[in-house]
């Protein structure tokens, strides 16, 4: 885009990968969080409590194309296993890992290491007077929106503004919701979704043993948050494949059998459902 306004315009970013390992959360001692600063070789290990699990990451690996479902590296997992068995309550092998994600970041260009990139966010304003906002991360999303807004209205001679952006409250905002129990993740929505099970008993029923989702769950996706597919549902709409991306694989069919009654779907769509997202869970798994 930015080589629309000029032809000689340089790439701003470069993008790391970073893998996390996801294991049963009893390999976390207590409750809170875990920090290694500085690891063997200098790098920097986290594990943390996550809606049951315990997740372990992560690496820092240069890429030279951005894919859309990056795959890990052996060295990145032996790393954050090796790693972690010096501070989990008993060393993880590949057959305790439930699920291994990959993302990549991007970083704003620089000279050096990767890990020595700046993670913040970047504002580039070209001879054009095209304004670029890149880098930063999902957690600083409010502060680079309000950041570029207030950049752009400056340079569009705009009426100034103060953002509103520190007083927005996300959909479904609740004081308290820990007494919602698995549904603490829907917030004022939890109810709705309470009562979809209490219409159709079925749907309060888990949909997996080692996973909390239950089918409730789906048919709210499909009415009120556009899920559309069986991966909608099981990767983003729930996080079920990156806790456990076996049970995941398990969970597929009935999910797409409660998409299928919700969106006029028939057995051959159920069929190519399930087939895809078995494909896709296979690159969550390790074993």
């Amino acid at each position: 885009m930015r080589r629309m306004a000029d032809t000689e315009a340089e790439q701003l970013v470069v993008a790391s990968q970073g893998i996390h390992l996801v294991f049963e959360r009893s390999f976390l001692k207590g409750d809170t969080a875990l920090m290694v600063p500085k690891t063997s070789d200098g790098r920097v290990l986290f594990v943390i409590p996550w809606h049951g699990h315990a997740v372990a990451g992560t690496t820092d690996t240069p890429v030279d194309e951005a894919t859309l479902e990056p795959r890990p590296y052996e060295e990145e997992i032996e790393f954050i296993l090796e790693t972690a068995a010096r501070f989990f309550v008993r060393p993880p092998s590949r057959e305790d890992v439930l699920a291994v994600y990959v993302g990549l970041r991007p970083l704003v260009k620089g000279d050096g290491k990767t890990s020595a990139l700046s993670r913040d966010h970047v504002i580039h304003v070209d001879t054009s007077g095209l304004l670029t906002i890149t880098g930063g991360k999902w957690t600083t999303y409010r502060h680079m929106a309000e950041d570029c807004v207030d950049h752009a209205i400056t340079l569009g001679r705009l009426p100034d503004a103060e953002c509103a952006t520190k007083n927005l409250r996300i959909h479904g905002y609740m004081e308290e919701s820990a007494a919602l129990g698995d549904l603490q993740v829907y917030g004022a929505d939890a109810e709705k979704v309470r009562a979809i099970a209490d219409a159709a008993p079925e749907l309060g029923v888990r949909l997996h043993a080692e996973l909390p989702y239950v089918g409730a769950e789906v048919v709210w996706a499909a009415r009120e948050e556009m899920a559309r597919t069986v991966e909608d549902v099981l990767a983003r709409h729930t996080r079920a494949l990156f806790l456990n991306a076996r049970a995941a694989t398990g969970m597929a069919e009935p999910v797409a059998r409660l998409l299928a009654a919700e969106l006029g779907r028939d057995e051959a769509w159920i069929g190519r459902q399930v087939e895809q997202f078995t494909e896709l869970a296979g690159q969550y798994r390790v074993v």
